[in-house]
């Protein structure tokens, strides 16, 4: 099925939780530069065990697993292109093995803060020119769109700039059969991570909602979330999608969450954002199977 198709109908859409924490509640090692995509090169079956499980828990969008998976990653530890294509084989032989008819799948792009392997998908803290997010970004979709994959979260986005360059010259690239949504993260005053005001991000994105017909926050906390609510989001004519993480903070140096102080308020806030309007609710890292289940009970 496609996104908008589901987005279509009426009701709230549940979107899965974080892939990359939940592989490593099986045992997975993610401690690489590689993140999740380590796991498709060496256990793709459990690549497959998370999207079953975030299947029977209800989730109606689920995520490939590919946030960390551009060429520039896979070229920078010495794979062939051969090498990088079976990954994506990989991907998305797992992904379709594990979902329905009536789910929707969508290729998840990481940003280029991901690549840098620092955090800096939290800080934002790098400026490229828009060839530069080009050349990053366009080799991955069109490995997903050759494996039939036309409906793309460029998400955890947190620089501005990045955000210009998907929606000016990425996006214009790809004809209307492929559908692109933009999902920020914010930080803990409800700004993008990069320090832009969020305010500002709403005044940018409202004027696009030809070409991003969704748009939202994700791998944020609850608190921070809301406060971006209050300077916009759910004003916007798209269609909005939160999907923030367990509550926990992320450590750079050691690759690890820490102070999980907001998991249950994920579940009390739930009906607030959908009274608000919010059209897909999903969680990212530290979000289960079951707590996706908790979700899909709640709306």
């Amino acid at each position: 099925m496609r996104l908008l198709d589901k987005l279509a109908q009426s009701g709230t859409v549940v979107l899965d939780g974080g892939l990359a924490t939940t592989l490593e509640s099986y045992g997975c090692d993610l401690n690489t530069s590689l993140w999740s995509s380590e796991v498709l090169r060496t256990e793709v079956e459990k690549i497959e065990q998370a999207h079953q499980d975030f299947t029977n828990a209800g989730a109606d969008i689920v995520l490939t697993s590919t946030y960390q998976a551009s060429f520039p990653t896979f070229k920078k530890i010495g794979l062939s292109d051969q090498d990088i294509y079976k990954i994506y084989d990989n991907a998305i032989d797992s992904i379709k093995n594990a979902t329905y008819d009536n789910q929707v799948i969508v290729g998840s792009l990481g940003p280029y803060g991901a690549y840098l392997s620092d955090g800096s998908e939290y800080t934002g803290a790098y400026d490229l020119t828009d060839e530069d997010y080009y050349q990053f970004h366009y080799q991955r979709i069109e490995a997903l769109i050759t494996r039939g994959i036309h409906d793309f979260v460029f998400e955890t986005t947190p620089s501005f700039s990045e955000i210009k360059s998907i929606v000016e010259t990425i996006i214009p690239q790809y004809g209307e059969e492929n559908t692109f949504w933009i999902s920020v993260t914010v930080n803990l005053d409800g700004d993008l991570s990069d320090g832009t005001p969020f305010e500002t991000v709403v005044d940018y994105i409202q004027n696009h909602k030809e070409s991003v017909p969704v748009f939202g926050i994700n791998c944020s906390k609850v608190s921070a979330v809301n406060k971006a609510i209050d300077k916009g989001l759910t004003s916007l004519p798209q269609q909005v999608a939160i999907y923030p993480n367990g509550g926990a903070t992320f450590d750079a140096e050691t690759k690890t969450w820490s102070d999980n102080d907001e998991h249950e308020q994920l579940f009390e806030t739930v009906p607030q954002w959908i009274e608000q309007g919010v059209k897909v609710v999903g969680g990212c890292c530290q979000v289960s199977p079951k707590d996706i289940a908790r979700i899909n009970k709640i709306t």
